[in-house]
């Protein structure tokens, strides 16, 4: 896994593959603006229900009004766990989709309803991550004690906060809404959807295009005076061609613009841990052949591993360790400034004969 992880400080460190670029959108650093998130809620709301009608839904989950109708209308909103009630009456199994979620195995127990209030509030203090509440707050428009009783379970946010809360503390509301619904079919996301997916295409068919971005954001490659495809060649070991096709692919997603002669990375972040698993299969081999070439030829570097026999119990322990190395790692990258070189970390961690 190689990249530069997004400027913003502190935010919820969860293992993934990602072309991680800063942002510059809109509303206290979030993608969108405040009105669109009720927008989005609506569609959300239309699509969860399906093919029942507004009252037929209503009526299943105990209401003696149509309330799905004032939901699609944006005249009042439903709370998260009131939602993944309807989403289990469609047979999502919300906890191991909450789960998949934050990257945390059983992280919700199916133990706790999916109407529970505890089990959202878990859920939010998972995703909270390291940010403070007056972070999330400025991010979202509500007060730090707002945020504290959404995230304590105290209050129950509306669905707008819920998906502007999720956008802001993961930058993957798409993926958020994909637990549930297709992102194709609301409206308000469909266009960022397909944006979405055409990233994620390339960053599995060109997977040096990720190499090819980080060589961008490095300061040397800034005090060029004109873009040189034969230079960041040389910065990574590849023919030209192979960074042409990478470049002029990347500027076609949007995710590079020309800027004074220059490319200069734009405001997107491309998480890859989501999607069909063939392709990210395939990415993450990728960059194994790429480490045990390297270490084949002798390349500098650190090439280690070890065999162990090991209580299973201890096991889970060492994975555990594993998720926390990672997370510093991606912290101390997450601060790191003008950057100068490129890295790859390659981690393995699992059970022989398993």
């Amino acid at each position: 896994m190689s990249q530069r992880t997004s400027q913003r400080k502190r935010r919820v460190a969860q293992p993934r593959i990602i072309l991680s670029l800063r942002c510059a959108t809109v509303d206290a650093d979030m993608r969108y603006k405040r009105p669109q998130y009720d927008e989005i809620a609506k569609d959300f709301c239309r699509a969860l229900r399906g093919r029942r009608s507004q009252r037929q839904l209503s009526v299943r989950l105990g209401y003696g009004t149509n309330v799905a109708f004032g939901w699609e209308s944006g005249r009042r909103f439903p709370t998260l766990p009131t939602l993944l009630r309807v989403a289990a009456y469609n047979g999502v199994d919300v906890h191991r989709e909450l789960s998949g979620f934050v990257r945390q195995e059983s992280a919700f127990g199916a133990d706790v309803a999916v109407s529970d209030p505890a089990l959202t509030a878990a859920f939010f203090q998972v995703i909270k991550g390291g940010l403070s509440n007056a972070e999330i707050g400025a991010r979202i428009g509500r007060s730090a004690s707002q945020v504290s009783r959404f995230i304590a379970g105290a209050s129950q946010p509306r669905l707008p906060d819920v998906l502007a809360l999720v956008d802001a503390t993961t930058e993957r509301l798409l993926d958020f809404l994909a637990l549930f619904v297709h992102p194709g079919q609301l409206p308000s996301v469909a266009r960022d959807f397909r944006v979405l997916e055409e990233r994620r295409r390339i960053a599995t068919e060109l997977p040096w295009s990720h190499a090819v971005l980080r060589v961008l954001e490095l300061a040397s490659y800034a005090a060029l005076p004109r873009h040189d495809d034969a230079w960041v060649a040389a910065r990574l070991g590849l023919p030209d061609d192979e960074v042409r096709a990478c470049r002029e692919a990347l500027s076609r997603a949007g995710l590079i613009r020309l800027r004074e002669g220059r490319y200069a990375t734009t405001a997107e972040t491309v998480d890859m841990t989501r999607g069909a698993a063939e392709p990210r299969q395939r990415l993450k081999s990728h960059w194994l052949d790429v480490a045990a070439r390297r270490q084949r030829r002798g390349d500098p570097g650190l090439y280690s591993y070890n065999l162990v026999s090991v209580a299973r119990r201890d096991l889970e322990r060492l994975r555990a360790l594993h998720v926390r190395y990672f997370h510093e790692l991606r912290q101390i990258v997450s601060d790191s400034r003008e950057p100068d070189c490129v890295a790859l970390v390659a981690m393995q961690l699992f059970e022989l004969g398993a």
